[in-house]
């Protein structure tokens, strides 16, 4: 039976620090000592284990509680870890990018490079090579072959090769596109170059003619329907 205050404190003290138990118990044994009786003791007793349950509960509940604030901590840390592991993959993955783009750029300047020397070198061998076709195949006699550059003041344009001398006793200009491979659209392009051109070659007669390795079907046609000339390195002409 709980017949004292410090029967009360004792009751309290494993719940509740030592300042709540002093308070409580007070309060307590203040309320209840007029006119306590042995079943309200037996009662209060009872309230008093209660509310030390109550507050163990409450210790648990915190202590679940701490413990998954510290989990949560724990997920942070990894999550920042993978964080960290993941943007120093993305700066590897930058710098390989950076490092294929370059090679790119580089391979793309040699093979300019390199399609650069091999037009220069069709063109230096257009120069000596057609001469020869048309005079082998159409009895043109070559008065000069060589770059040049025609057309309206303010509007000129630089054609490959120009072939200058006579067909049948007249004179002929004959402008020459080189391509490696001859397309349908560069054939457009440059017939509509010799149309704004023609005016200037300084002759009546000009004719136009296409010189590469190769060609595909639609451009040969083109250059059929146009009645232009089309030449290979093998000395063959399709008009």
């Amino acid at each position: 039976m709980l017949t004292s205050l410090d029967d009360i404190k004792r009751h309290l003290q494993p719940g509740f620090t030592q300042q709540q138990t002093d308070l409580l118990a007070t309060c307590i044994y203040e309320s209840y000592e007029p006119l306590v009786t042995k079943r309200e003791m037996t009662e209060l007793r009872c309230g008093i284990q209660d509310l030390v349950d109550v507050q163990k509960r409450m210790e648990v509940r915190m202590e679940r509680l701490t413990a998954s604030q510290e989990r949560t901590d724990e997920r942070l840390e990894r999550l920042t870890a993978s964080h960290e592991e993941i943007r120093d993959e993305i700066k590897d993955l930058v710098q390989v990018t950076k490092t294929l783009v370059w090679g790119q750029n580089d391979l793309r300047k040699q093979l300019g490079g390199i399609a650069d020397s091999v037009g220069q070198g069709l063109e230096a061998y257009a120069m000596e090579r057609i001469p020869r076709i048309l005079e082998q195949r159409c009895g043109f006699v070559v008065e000069s072959a060589a770059p040049e550059t025609i057309g309206p003041i303010g509007n000129k344009s630089e054609i490959d090769v120009v072939c200058r001398g006579t067909l049948d006793g007249r004179p002929v200009a004959v402008l020459c596109e080189v391509k490696t491979n001859i397309t349908e659209t560069e054939v457009r392009e440059f017939l509509a170059t010799a149309d704004r051109v023609r005016a200037a070659a300084g002759v009546d007669d000009v004719r136009i003619l296409f010189f590469g390795y190769r060609s595909g079907e639609a451009a040969q046609k083109l250059i059929a329907e146009n009645s232009c000339w089309l030449a290979f390195p093998r000395g063959l002409i399709v008009s």
